[in-house]
This record gives C-alpha cells, structure tokens and sequence, in this order.
C-alpha cells in the first residue's frame, strides 16, 4: 500500500509517525521493563514501530535491492503487526482479569505459522506495498483474511476494554493513556476493515488508508508517552518552583546561614545543570527556608504587625493575599533586625510570620506566593521605611 498524498506529505506523515512510534518505544523501554502490566503495550507499539518501518517506500525499495524479495518484505511487515496484535490481546486478556496468556500466545503462534505457510506455497502478497485485493481471483485470499480476522478480533476487544475501563478509573493518567490507546486501536480496525471492504470490491488502497495508519501509530505512541509528559510536568512544576522561590530563600539564606544544608550553585546552573532533581532541590530549598523563618521569628518586633497590615492596606493588596504579605512585610523587618546585629525580642511573636502546614505540594505553594509577595513593591517600601526609622534607642536601622 503507498501513500500518494500530494506534495509528498504521504512520506513526511509516515516518517513522523514511525519517528514517534520509536521514540516513545525507547523511552519507555525502561518502566516497561520493570514493570509487567506495562509490558504488552509497550510490545504492541515496537512491534507496530517495526511494521511501519518496513511500511516507508524508501526503507522498503532499499530492502528490495539489498534482497531481491519484496514479497518477504511484506511478509515479515505482516509477521511484525501480527506480534502487535497478539501484544493488543495480552493486554486485552489481562486488564479482564481472565489471565489466558498462554492461549493468547498459542493462537498468535499458530496465526503466524500459517501465514508463513500460505506465503511459502504462494498464497500470500505479491507486492511490498500490498496486493490488488480480490476474492475472485487473488490467490492471496485466505492470507488476508486470516490476517484481517486477527487484527479486527483485537482491535475490537482493545476498543471495548479501553472504553469500558478508561470511564470507570479514578486515575486521570490512566484514563487518557487508555482512551488514546483505545482511539489509535480504533483507528486500526478502521484501517483493516477498509482492506476487507477493498478485497472484497476489487480495489486498490488509497490515501485514506495512509491517514488512518499514521493516526493510529500518533495515538498509540501518544498513549505509551503519557506517564512520560506527566513526568516531565511534574519536574517543569518542580524547576519553576525552585526558580520562584531562589530570591526568597537566597535572602534568608544569607541573614542565617547556619540553615543551610551545604552549598549550592547559583540559581542558573541549579536549573540548567542540577546536581539532584528538582524535586529534591526544591524540597531542600523549603527546608531550609522554614527553618530561616523560625529563626527569624524571634526578630520580628511585636509591635510590627499592626503597622505592616496598615501598610499593606495602603498598597491595596487584595484582602484574600493580604495575609501573605503581611508576613512577606514581618519577614523583611526581621530579616533586616538580624543583619544589624539586633537582639532577639524576648516577646517576639514568632506566628506574626505565617507559614503553611500542609504536605509538601501545599508548602511549595506557600512558598511560592511568599516569595511573589516578598518580592513585591509593597513589602520592598515596607522594608525601606524600617530601614530609615529611628529604632528605639535613636539608631538606625
């Protein structure tokens, strides 16, 4: 089967989709290894990954000359979407609960067994890109429909299984890895149901079929990449976190540095050359900024409060974030106090700096409105006016 779209974009789809189909099979090569219930997707798209790679013209015209037999090639592209279909099966069998692997994998065995024999006594394709489909005359007949009987018989499970639990899961992930996977199988069937229909018409494939293979590999390897972009998301989140919240703890940091738990870089190479990942840097950095935060605590004057929310009403700060920047403008002010070389307050009020006591996700979040806040004008104007006031012994601070 060729894909004739105009321009050459038959060519440019295939190659994208083969591309996808063997990165996300690389990435997850990994997981699927140690994990078994992952195992037969991830077996599925290699193997459609190796099909659709015999499938592009040039690898196939190049197999052609270096073999001499483009029959075979399409013989061992067909052999390779069988092992997909077996893979599509497992998964099948498995997500049920009804644990017939083996007869899943005798059936397989026996379907390529037969294939092979049907092409050895010349009953199978003729043609690299796949025959002109008859059932009057093409002697090929029993070898697709025997191959087109497998792949719609686990197209239409897979479809069922993937509606049925991408619906009922309370998993997100779970619910979008099976609801693409189910569509690209879709897809598949489509692509083989369409091949019935020609055999059956005395047609030849067209470029319709070129659309819904490559949809069907673009879904498929979109599904298996899905706990990868989760992944990559959530250490996004953690970088953007520790980007964020650098100034704030920087600056605590600096005015008490016995709470730091070793060196670190500057906020440049922590993010573009991290020595851990951002996650451990991240929960590091929190760390260590609650503890600044209680140490400071004991420098925030008790008196400070009151004219920190007055302040803070000034600068019309929104009522639902004017407690986290009373806290930013506290916070400054203690900061400051410590650096001058300050005394403690004995009375200090040491909740005048909020801080959250949620998980972690909960606290990274705090921290990161602390930090927006910190950093805002409203708690540097705070902070250089308690820089020019008198203190209580007429000093500056």
């Amino acid at each position: 089967m060729t894909c004739d779209l105009s321009g050459g974009w038959g060519l440019r789809l295939d190659l994208f989709s083969v591309c996808l189909l063997w990165t996300a099979a690389l990435l997850r090569a990994r997981p699927a290894i140690r994990h078994p219930h992952q195992r037969a997707l991830w077996l599925a798209v290699v193997a459609v990954a190796v099909a659709m790679t015999l499938h592009l013209e040039p690898v196939c015209d190049w197999l052609t000359t270096l073999t001499g037999s483009a029959r075979w090639i399409t013989v061992t592209k067909n052999q390779a979407g069988v092992v997909s279909a077996g893979a599509v099966l497992h998964f099948t069998v498995h997500t049920t609960g009804r644990r017939r692997t083996g007869t899943v994998l005798l059936g397989v065995v026996a379907v390529m067994a037969v294939l092979l024999v049907l092409a050895a006594l010349g009953r199978g394709p003729e043609q690299a890109h796949g025959p002109r489909f008859t059932l009057a005359r093409d002697p090929g007949t029993a070898y697709w429909l025997l191959l087109i009987a497998l792949h719609g018989v686990a197209c239409a499970a897979c479809v069922r299984v993937c509606w049925v639990y991408g619906r009922c899961s309370n998993n997100r992930s779970l619910n979008l890895g099976l609801g693409l996977f189910g569509w690209g199988t879709a897809f598949a069937g489509l692509f083989w149901l369409a091949h019935l229909v020609l055999l059956a018409a005395d047609s030849s494939p067209g470029p319709a079929l070129c659309l819904l293979l490559s949809a069907h590999a673009v879904l498929r390897a979109a599904a298996l990449l899905v706990p990868t972009a989760l992944e990559l998301r959530r250490a996004l989140a953690h970088a953007r976190t520790v980007w964020r919240i650098w100034p704030l703890w920087q600056d605590l940091v600096d005015a008490v540095p016995h709470v730091a738990l070793g060196e670190s870089p500057s906020r440049l190479l922590a993010i573009l050359q991290p020595h851990v990942s951002w996650r451990l840097i991240a929960y590091r950095k929190s760390i260590e900024i609650r503890d600044a935060i209680l140490t400071l605590g004991h420098y925030a004057d008790p008196a400070i409060s009151d004219s920190a929310r007055a302040h803070v009403a000034r600068c019309g700060v929104p009522p639902e974030r004017a407690g986290i920047h009373v806290s930013a403008c506290v916070l400054r002010r203690a900061r400051a106090a410590r650096l001058s070389g300050a005394d403690p307050y004995p009375a200090a009020d040491a909740s005048a700096i909020s801080q959250d006591t949620g998980d972690l996700a909960a606290e990274t979040a705090y921290l990161r409105l602390l930090a927006e806040a910190y950093l805002s004008p409203c708690a540097r104007e705070f902070d250089a006016a308690g820089a020019t006031a008198p203190t209580a012994a007429g000093e500056l601070r």
